[in-house]
This record gives C-alpha cells, sequence and structure tokens, in this order.
C-alpha cells in the first residue's frame, strides 16, 4: 500500500520500546506487524496492536485500523498517551493506575502487501498469576507475554464473557470487548481446553473498589503437551493452592484449618501431600477433628510448607508477623447508623454476607446490621464469619441532587483496622420477622423512608426472568406475580441460588437496598433456605 502524505516534522521515528518509554503527547513514528486488531461497536476495527523486534503497543485510530490487516507490516504516526475512561480518572488515580500505554490519533502512513508473523523473540514467558498481581507501579499495558492458561467461554443475556484463567482455573480475568462478546467468538474452539496464550492487558478497569486487568488475547493455540515434572508439581501446589491460604501479619490466632492435599485436572496431578511446620512455638499445627489447623501465639516465625508428588517433596519458607495490635475503641452497629452524616466511624462486628454488584460486605452485631463498602484489597483480607473493626465514613449512597429517596445507608470508603477471624455465627436478634410477603413488597415500592438497615425473614419464593438482553431474579409470592426484584448488574450474581428456583417454598432473609438512586427499593438475600440446606450470599467473596 502506498505511503500517504504527512508532515514529518512533527513526528520522530522510534522502535516500539522507545515508544512505550517516550513522554506523553510525543508525536511519534513506529513500524511493525500488525497482531491483532481490535473492534469497537458493530464490529468496526478502532485499533491496532503492532509489533516489532522490541516490544508491542497498541495504537488508537478507526482510521488507521480500517485500512490494515492482521499480519501486514505497517509504518503509523501517532501521539504518545496514557490513556483513562475520563469517568475513572479518579479511581485510577486513587489505586496508582498510571493509563493504558498507547498511540492516539494514529495517522496511517502505509502497508506492506505481504503476511509476515509478528516477533515473538522478545516476549516474555509468563503466568496469568504473575500478570494479574503485577503492580500499578509496573505499567505493563498492551505489553504482549507468553502464558499457558484456560479459556473460558461465558455465556450471558444477550453477550458473552471470555475469560482467560491460570491453571489452577480460579486466577484470571475477562478479555476486553466493545461488542458484547461477538469480536471474540474465534475464541469458541478453545473453550475449556488448556492453550498457549500471547496475551496482553489492553488495559485496566477503575472503580472505588480497586483494578482490574482486562486481556486481549492476540494469538491462542491449543497445548496438548503440557507436562509438569513432581518438582514442577510440587513447586505448582505450593505457589497456587498452599501459599495463597496464608496471610504474612497476624492480629489474633485465626485458628485456620488448612488442606492436606491437592489436585488439579488441566496440568493434571492429584495426590499432592502437603504438610507444614514451624521454625518456633509462636506457630502451630496440630490435628483437629481430622484436620490440620494452625494456630497463632505470641512471636513471629517462619513456616516450611512441604509439597509431596510421585515420591518428590519440595518446600518453600514463609514468615508470618504477629502483631498483637491493641484492639482499637469501637462502637456498635446501632451507634454507626445513628452517627451523624459525613461522620467518621470505627464500627465492630461480624462480616455477614456480600453485597451483591458493590465491593464491600453486611456488618453485623447484637444491635443490628450495616452495609460495608471497601475496596477489593480489604475483601482480600477478611472472610465470611470473621469479626472485624473496620473505619469509614457513615453516609447515604446517593446523588447530591436526590431530595426524594432516603438512599442507601453504609459505611463508605472502610479500611481494616483489625480482623479478629473466627467462625461466628449471624445474629439475628435485630431481624424482622413479623411482615408477610404482601406488606414487604409494599415496604419496596417506595425509598423515601430509610429501610436499609432493616433485616427481613419472609416465606416466599425465588423467580427468574430471561430475555435476551438480561436475566433478572425476583423474591416472588406463590402466584408469581407478586414480585420484589433483587439488585444485581447481571443474572450470573444470584448464580448460587438457581436449585432454589421454581415451586420450593422458601425462607428468606434479605434487605432492601437502594445503591442507585431509584425511587423504589430493591432487595438484596443475605441467606436463604428450602428447610434443607442454607445458602449464604458470598458475593465478593467466592
Amino acid at each position: 500500500v502506498n505511503e500517504v502524505d504527512i508532515d514529518l516534522d512533527s513526528y520522530s521515528e522510534m522502535t516500539i520500546s522507545e515508544a512505550r518509554a517516550a513522554e506523553v503527547n510525543e508525536n511519534i513514528i513506529i513500524e511493525g506487524v500488525v497482531a491483532k486488531i481490535t473492534f469497537a461497536n458493530g464490529m468496526n476495527p478502532n485499533g491496532i496492536y503492532v509489533v516489532d523486534e522490541t516490544g508491542s503497543i497498541y495504537v488508537y485510530g478507526i482510521d488507521v485500523a480500517s485500512r490494515v490487516e492482521e499480519g501486514q507490516k505497517v509504518k503509523v504516526a501517532g501521539t504518545k498517551t496514557l490513556y483513562i475512561l475520563d469517568s475513572e480518572q479518579g479511581n485510577a488515580a486513587e489505586f496508582g493506575y498510571q493509563g493504558s500505554i498507547q498511540l492516539q490519533d494514529a495517522i496511517f502512513i502505509s502497508a506492506s502487501s505481504e503476511k509476515y508473523d509478528f516477533d515473538k523473540s522478545w516476549i516474555q514467558e509468563s503466568t496469568v498469576k504473575k500478570i494479574i498481581e503485577t503492580p500499578m507501579s509496573t505499567n505493563i499495558t498492551t505489553d504482549i507475554f507468553k502464558v499457558n492458561a484456560i479459556v473460558h467461554k461465558v455465556p450471558g443475556s444477550g453477550f458473552v464473557n471470555y475469560y482467560i484463567d491460570d491453571l489452577d482455573d480460579q486466577t484470571g480475568s475477562y478479555c476486553y470487548t466493545l461488542c458484547n462478546g461477538s469480536d471474540f467468538s474465534w475464541l469458541d474452539e478453545f473453550d475449556g481446553k488448556v492453550c498457549t496464550v500471547y496475551l496482553s492487558a489492553l488495559n485496566c478497569k477503575a472503580t472505588k473498589s480497586g483494578t482490574v486487568y482486562r486481556f486481549i488475547p492476540i494469538s491462542v493455540k491449543v497445548n496438548n503437551s503440557l507436562q509438569l515434572n513432581p518438582t514442577e508439581i510440587d513447586l505448582f501446589a505450593l505457589e497456587y493452592y498452599v501459599v495463597p491460604q496464608f496471610r504474612y501479619e497476624y492480629n489474633t490466632d485465626p485458628a485456620l484449618e488448612l488442606i492436606d492435599s491437592c489436585e488439579n485436572a488441566y496440568i493434571p496431578f492429584e495426590d499432592v501431600t502437603i504438610s507444614y511446620s514451624s521454625r518456633s512455638s509462636a506457630i502451630s499445627f496440630v490435628t483437629e477433628d481430622g484436620k490440620t489447623v494452625m494456630h497463632v501465639g505470641s512471636g513471629n516465625s517462619e513456616i516450611i510448607l512441604s509439597a509431596t508428588y510421585d515420591g518428590v517433596t519440595e518446600e518453600i519458607e514463609h514468615i508470618i508477623f504477629v502483631n498483637n495490635i491493641q484492639e482499637p475503641d469501637s462502637i456498635t452497629v446501632a451507634e454507626a447508623i445513628d452517627a451523624e452524616e459525613g461522620a467518621t466511624v470505627t464500627v465492630k462486628g461480624v462480616v455477614m454476607s456480600g453485597t451483591v454488584n458493590q465491593t464491600g460486605f453486611y456488618l453485623n452485631d447484637g444491635t443490628g446490621v450495616i452495609a460495608v463498602r471497601c475496596t477489593s484489597d480489604t475483601i482480600k483480607e477478611i472472610g465470611l464469619g470473621d469479626q472485624v473493626i473496620v473505619t469509614g465514613i457513615k453516609t447515604h449512597a446517593k446523588k447530591e441532587t436526590s431530595t426524594n429517596i432516603s438512599g442507601q445507608l453504609c459505611i463508605d470508603k472502610a479500611t481494616l483496622e483489625l480482623n479478629l477471624y473466627g467462625n461466628h455465627r449471624i445474629d439475628t436478634s435485630t431481624f424482622i420477622t413479623n411482615l408477610t410477603f404482601d406488606e414487604l413488597v409494599e415496604l419496596s415500592s417506595s425509598a423515601v423512608d430509610d429501610l436499609t438497615m432493616n433485616v427481613y425473614t419472609v416465606t416466599c419464593y425465588l423467580k427468574k426472568v430471561e430475555s435476551t438482553y438480561y436475566t433478572n431474579f425476583y423474591l416472588t409470592d406463590s402466584t408469581k406475580t407478586n414480585d420484589i426484584y433483587l439488585y444485581a448488574g447481571s443474572g450470573s450474581q444470584y448464580s448460587i441460588y438457581n436449585d432454589f428456583l421454581g415451586d420450593k417454598e422458601l425462607t428468606v432473609t434479605f434487605m432492601l437496598v437502594n445503591w442507585n438512586d431509584k425511587q423504589v427499593y430493591r432487595g438484596c438475600i443475605i441467606f436463604a433456605t428450602d428447610g434443607e440446606t442454607t445458602i449464604v450470599n458470598n458475593y465478593n467473596f467466592r
């Protein structure tokens, strides 16, 4: 393809690695192979990944993307930027996300008529786990890595999500789509398979709860020959299954129940035997009811974690620090509810359940229940049933212009002061049990009065309504016509209750919520039972 005339005086030719390191707003010309084309709504090309022998970079530009094909060697001009969606600027700054490394305002210069493979000699081998755990201070966006991974296709209502997960089938993230997943339909043949994937984190989604890398798969190939030797299996088991059980710091004795073996169907292996020991009496491992349990005493210790497979044993060391922090002064949940709007409060309670479609949890004690909104990093430090002390701002989540609704009562921007651990039972003494379902439907019809601190228990049914573009869950009566809509971002957020759908009469404990400035309340299940099985809402804690 012939070159087009542009004014080159203000542009500097660079390798891609030099372009990645260039100053923001610098005008740059690069040359390399188009490794991947990305798409916007309607499957319209909107950008390209360009690769040379030094690195990769994303070039945003509809004109350029629509004029080239994958495999062509192109020369393009653009302005170096660190792109962050306007609405995410504040959240990105809070968590240190610098933005997606790319060239914008792209100008097409030339493209070859021949096709080439993109250069892979510089690409680092890594893991999905290492990629998503990379701190925001190291900007890896639009860089390409080679990983072994599992591709998963997850259909939704009117869209399809594609995930790239590590070999533990737990650690991973989703592919970034502007086309409801249709731009990744080429991944269908790899669904559920172990693959060698050339992968890039195009950007991060920055929310109040944290940042999440979003992937663009550059190329994928089924890997039928992946085999690890016993030493590699031991080390994999230790890194992915054993170490994640522990924290580096404990404030009290967690009485932590530990795994004694692990298996993996994808690598594959089974019956890896796990054992634990400590270099001091500060940490002890004992057998209780047939389970290995760790207890923390006074002082720090180095623990030895061992994995044995096929006669081969590997060990790693893990240091545990015991802080023995003095418990800070705190107030009850009821006192937090009554605190002045905007007041900073420190509250003690038990983590009762997750807050659906919000990063947080419900805090429960004998005096009441309140929603707590926090970061995803805070969630990682706690579990359901833990007794915790948190500090945050007592407020009602709503728009400043909303004067005719109460909003959502919560402790916002919460930080964890102390985790006292444990496996505490939910205190139901303040739950409201004397209202009929019809009365609760009537309560939910108006969000003027503040009801978001109340917990209700009622006999009802669970209903799911599916269409092409959405799936909604409802609490409903026996006629399936009188409903309370359950607040969610997607129907999958209530999928743990699928077995309760239909004509099963349930006892449901739930709260009324209003996170999104509606004139009516929505519902959020805390736990539900059919008389035999009780399912606690573990959203955020899976």
